[in-house]
């Protein structure tokens, strides 16, 4: 070596023997040339710009047989290779070219006959990803294996969907910086990631939003005319190769197919949970046992209670565009938040309006706020539990929706009195039937209607109802904890002694 030293690490495509004037023409990138000298400048300005030539056109370097023709390359082209970065080697004049070629020209075969192997390899694998459908963190952990590198997947919105880091570690897979996105959205790599259909190098900066530089290959997960996401790779040292870089390429196709499949699956699966929840609360469910069945695998639990909730938006029917868009992110909103407490996604969608079919344990409270629906309403019924029980709470929300106010929550249970108190005949109903619809078809419920006319009449004086009834007093205090348990009001209580009193008068008037 006597030029060039710190350029070794160019890549040698092809060796050739060019000993004619004016080779230039004849010179590709990653040529390794092959001269006797016969025809090399002696010196001046010549020996200087045949280099620069060379070096403009990636030749990877110049082989001298000396000292036939030249007994060392002038010192006007040592010049010059040190400065253009291009290696000028000299051997001695008994070396034939022929074994340098062949051996080279071996290695080189040698070298793409692996690559090719390994281009199959990368394909087969993620090919094999695609068709298992396991997901993208299949995708992730297959490229991220194959490169040797960490590898981050992306939806459109810039949540992070899969994530691969390479144990080892060190200069190859260095882990990604925090943030690493979103420095490459404000430094501008995304938006030049989503011009091209191949992978991009890009390198994130250091700044307030990622603490360190790195080099990132990109590219741009998309469906025919949507974009699904990115694809990011860790690049490190040594640099990815043309042909891991199609494997990014390929890898962004994959997950193109996984996200748009996942999709698919969500719509029908939502499909199939609108038509459930809408068929509970319409009072329209199939009870056989097929239907049971998919209930049961969509989620429901016909023995556990529910809430029905329902979200009235702040929009006129019948929905715009961007009214459509926004019952989406509620019900999305949803299915986020019941995901969170562990409990199904059990949700529909009609007009201006999403159900939800709330868990017991989950709290209403909480569920609004993670909706952050701003002028919208929710209306929510009482726990109740099975098919009747869910047709029921569909009443009660239907009922309760006409009375909501935007950007507040209504319980039926809540709002119900001071309906009863307006004269709302709906209310009213619902109120008597809460109180005293059991004791209608219970033999004793006459008995325990008695009681609570006397109770309320006698001024919720023990003594004087028990008289007036003609039982012990340790009697009336069991059916007192029987009116209790069954109308669900507090008799220890002002408010609870002042409903059932107002219940007493309703039921006298409406009773000939």
């Amino acid at each position: 070596m006597v030029a060039g030293v710190s350029h070794l690490g160019r890549d040698i495509a092809w060796v050739q023997v060019i000993d004619h004037p004016e080779i230039e023409p004849w010179v590709e990138s990653g040529h390794l040339l092959l001269s006797t000298g016969y025809n090399w400048p002696k010196g001046g300005a010549e020996a200087t710009q045949i280099v620069e030539l060379l070096s403009a056109k990636g030749a990877a370097g110049v082989v001298l047989a000396v000292p036939k023709f030249l007994e060392h390359f002038p010192t006007e082209s040592l010049v010059a290779a040190d400065r253009c970065g291009l290696a000028l080697i000299e051997i001695p004049w008994e070396i034939p070219f022929s074994s340098i070629t062949q051996t080279l020209h071996r290695e080189i075969v040698d070298w793409q006959g692996r690559e090719l192997a390994r281009s199959e390899q990368l394909h087969r694998q993620l090919t094999e990803a695609a068709v298992a459908g396991n997901g993208l963190q299949d995708v992730a952990s297959v490229l991220g294996g194959v490169l040797m590198r960490c590898v981050q997947i992306y939806s459109a919105d810039g949540n992070l969907l899969a994530d691969h880091t390479e144990p080892d570690g060190g200069e190859k897979s260095p882990p990604f910086a925090p943030g690493v996105l979103k420095a490459l959205e404000a430094s501008g790599g995304v938006r030049a990631v989503n011009a091209q259909t191949r992978a991009v190098r890009w390198n994130s900066r250091p700044s307030r939003l990622a603490t360190k530089a790195q080099n990132v290959v990109g590219c741009a997960v998309r469906s025919r005319t949507e974009l699904l996401g990115h694809v990011l790779v860790a690049e490190g040292d040594p640099p990815l190769t043309d042909i891991e870089l199609r494997a990014i390429e390929h890898a962004s196709t994959v997950a193109a197919l996984q996200i748009s499949h996942q999709r698919q699956m969500a719509a029908q699966e939502a499909r199939l949970g609108y038509a459930l929840v809408a068929s509970l609360i319409e009072g329209k469910f199939d009870e056989t046992p097929a239907a049971h069945e998919r209930a049961r695998l969509a989620g429901w639990d016909d023995a556990a209670d529910y809430r029905l909730v329902a979200v009235l938006m702040d929009e006129p029917n019948p929905l715009s565009s961007e009214g459509f868009v926004k019952r989406e992110s509620i019900a999305q909103k949803m299915r986020v938040a019941l995901k969170l407490k562990g409990a199904p996604a059990l949700i529909s969608v009609s007009a201006n309006q999403v159900h939800a079919l709330l868990p017991d344990f989950v709290p209403v409270e909480w569920f609004w706020a993670e909706l952050s629906a701003g002028r919208a309403a929710m209306a929510v019924s009482d726990a109740h539990k099975g098919v009747e029980g869910l047709k029921l709470a569909g009443r009660e929300v239907l009922d309760l929706l006409e009375h909501v106010r935007p950007g507040r929550i209504h319980h039926f249970s809540e709002a119900l009195f001071p309906r009863v108190i307006l004269g709302d005949p709906v209310a009213r109903k619902v109120f008597l039937d809460r109180l005293f619809g059991t004791f209608r078809s219970d033999k004793r419920g006459q008995q325990m209607l008695d009681t609570a006319m006397a109770l309320t009449e006698e001024g919720f004086h023990l003594q004087r109802t028990a008289d007036r009834l003609g039982i012990h007093i340790s009697s009336l205090r069991y059916r007192i904890a029987r009116l209790t348990e069954v109308t669900g009001l507090d008799l220890e209580t002002v408010e609870g002694k002042f409903r059932l009193q107002y219940g007493v008068r309703l039921y006298s008037a409406d009773t000939p």
